[in-house]
């Protein structure tokens, strides 16, 4: 199996962006791997800005100008204009030195509004993911303007090749693995597992084996959700969305409690993001079962995810949270509020354990041991 690994890293928002820059290519030179550079600085658009930061950089660093771009970033015809400087899809060099400066001067002096630097080199691999466009193997820091601050990231990507009744995926070359125990423990990771292709049976054409396999069942329960829900019959009778909406404004209250009291009886763990909760077991055959919860930043309001996770697939339905209504989106309200929900949540995940996971997980292959995808 071609594994793509991703590796999060915990980075010190004290530490100055240019400072980041030099750190890893300093382990890029004493592992003697030759880095292969690309970055973009760019302008935010241009309701959002009142200067433009690619236009001081060239003030400052005139040999740039064959870097400038002014057009819409690849894969995102449909977004207006963004002035940038970069060497991504170019040939041009874009010199360490420059990189170094450029940021140097974020935030303040050079105010970009977002900023990506991709180090990559043929020891990390080749990254296939099971859709969507791959991204770079190597060490990728990014820094970017956010309503509550600077938002900054540093991720690893490397490919290696794992075998299914193994127990772990095999290490990466050791100069690879030497830079990423340069950034210490990572805070994350998961692997993404590239699909084996087949011939459609309606189409003739290829598809991934997993998705063909799932695809049918996913689609039978999405279609039936409503009708799983009422049969079920919820412990609460939960209004729809639009009537609890006014009583819930305002009201606040803690969330993780609840959801480990219903949850970790039922062989779950439970870890929350930046907005989202995530309830994670394993079947017999190592498929992952999530029961993600997103409940806003500002809205406080939950979207209910329950998902089957395998090489190649994962199969997500978003069941409504009451019966009266098929909305995805149910406000939250207070503590007492929140556990009728939770409650209504652990009902449905019961019933979905008890039939769409074994469903799926009969139609496809067990997953290795070392399979991990992220949250």
């Amino acid at each position: 199996m071609h594994v793509a690994v991703q590796l999060e890293f915990k980075w010190d928002r004290k530490e100055p962006l240019g400072d980041t820059v030099r750190r890893i290519a300093a382990l890029f030179e004493s592992n003697r791997l030759e880095p292969d550079l690309q970055a973009s600085f760019s302008d935010g658009p241009p309701f959002l800005r009142s200067t433009s930061a690619v236009e001081r950089a060239l003030k400052k660093y005139p040999h740039l100008a064959p870097l400038e771009r002014n057009d819409s970033p690849r894969l995102q015809a449909n977004l207006p204009p963004i002035r940038r400087l970069t060497n991504v899809d170019s040939t041009t060099p874009f010199p360490l030195a420059d990189i170094v400066a450029l940021s140097d001067g974020v935030p303040r002096s050079l105010p970009f509004h977002a900023v990506h630097i991709s180090f990559g080199h043929a020891d990390f691999g080749t990254v296939v993911f099971p859709i969507g466009m791959a991204p770079r193997a190597g060490i990728t820091v990014g820094d970017g303007w956010w309503v509550n601050g600077r938002n900054r990231s540093l991720t690893a990507f490397y490919a290696v090749d794992g075998a299914a009744q193994s127990k772990k995926l095999p290490d990466p070359p050791a100069p690879v693995a030497a830079i990423l125990a340069g950034f210490g423990k990572p805070k994350g990771s998961a692997q993404f597992v590239a699909p084996e292709a087949v011939a459609s049976a309606e189409t003739g054409r290829a598809v991934p084996r997993e998705i063909g396999l799932v695809n049918p069942i996913l689609l039978k329960y999405k279609r039936d959700m409503q009708a799983l829900v009422e049969r079920i019959g919820l412990p609460h009778d939960l209004p729809p969305a639009g009537e609890a909406r006014p009583g819930a404004l305002g009201a606040s209250g803690p969330l993780k409690p609840t959801l480990v009291e219903a949850f970790k009886p039922r062989g779950y763990d439970c870890r929350g993001g930046s907005g989202v909760f995530t309830q994670r077991r394993r079947t017999a055959t190592n498929h992952v079962v999530d029961v993600a919860l997103d409940v806003g930043t500002w809205s406080r309001s939950v979207t209910f995810m329950f998902s089957v996770r395998g090489p190649g697939f994962n199969a997500t339905l978003m069941p409504p949270v009451t019966a009266r209504d098929a909305s995805r989106q149910y406000p939250i309200g207070d503590t007492a509020n929140w556990e009728r929900i939770v409650a209504n949540i652990a009902a449905i995940a019961d019933e979905l354990d008890r039939t769409f996971v074994p469903e799926i997980t009969a139609a496809v292959d067990p997953a290795p041991a070392w399979f991990e995808p992220g949250r």
